[in-house]
């Protein structure tokens, strides 16, 4: 849990190739389903507004800080990352990928809304979708706002992009653009 990512990040309902190139899609694509059958079907992915990665960390921070326990939010990197709508007991898996340095890491979508939900109720943050969009809708349109509460910037973008995802029962992916 760094200040020092650099970039941006989404969140990304839908498919590997919606996020990698297709090599590594298709590589990562045949570990999941090999791991996960079940994994999700395809459909027409959702991309959550851009957010600055700083935000990540700094929403990892105040969830650990928030609640007893969140494996979902605070033991997932914003690299190579998947949230599947599946049960994944035990926290984080890391997968191998061939060809790949790094491994994939795989975490349980209802598990996530859970301690997104959970965390809501704690900072008191909104968990509705429009009151969700209304509160995005509050940073994007001022421009003096665009690097305050990275952390709220960043709970409200994924907790939109996770609903999708269990929505469509498709996997919810943190992409770095």
């Amino acid at each position: 849990m760094s200040d020092n990512l650099r970039g941006v990040l989404s969140f990304v309902a839908g498919a590997a190739a919606d996020v990698f190139p297709s090599d590594l899609a298709e590589a990562i694509e045949a570990v999941v389903r090999g791991r996960f059958a079940d994994a999700g079907a395809a459909f027409e992915a959702y991309r959550s507004d851009p957010v600055d990665a700083v935000g990540w960390s700094r929403l990892q921070t105040r969830v650990a800080k928030a609640l007893t326990a969140a494996p979902q939010v605070t033991g997932m990197d914003a690299y190579q990352s998947v949230f599947l709508p599946v049960r994944i007991d035990g926290g984080v898996e890391r997968v191998a990928i061939p060809n790949v340095a790094d491994p994939l890491e795989i975490g349980s979508l209802d598990a996530l809304l859970g301690e997104l939900r959970a965390f809501a109720a704690q900072a008191t943050l909104p968990v509705d979708d429009v009151e969700l969009m209304q509160l995005a809708a509050h940073y994007l349109e001022n421009d003096a706002l665009i690097d305050e509460d990275l952390d709220v910037q960043t709970y409200v973008q994924l907790m939109l992009a996770a609903k999708q995802s269990a929505a469509h029962g498709v996997p919810l992916w943190i992409a770095v653009d």
